[in-house]
């Protein structure tokens, strides 16, 4: 029997430790998981509290995603919409 874990099925952004180096924005995290076509437009689904990453509603969109938050090697879940839902990652 073969395993197959969340990250196998859900779509999955993953970033090197130099890429996190001075953090991800929230607005260009939406853009590239596709969420929104503009930074205009996922600056929008910020100011208006539909992002979430862990379950936490992101309002800033001057919000950054460092390096730190992987140091226990997390995966984190970008939320948007309440349906749309991608894995953040670092990848070492």
């Amino acid at each position: 029997m073969t395993h197959i874990s969340i990250a196998d099925r859900m779509p999955t952004l993953d970033f090197t430790t130099n890429a996190l180096k001075d953090g991800v924005g929230v607005v260009p995290l939406i853009l590239m998981a596709g969420f929104a076509d503009t930074s205009a437009a996922a600056s929008e689904l910020v100011a208006s509290g539909a992002v979430r990453i862990e379950g936490r509603q992101i309002v800033d969109p001057d919000h950054h995603i460092l390096s730190y938050a992987f140091d226990d090697g997390e995966v984190l879940h970008l939320t948007v919409g309440g349906k749309s839902t991608m894995l953040i990652r670092r990848a070492d």
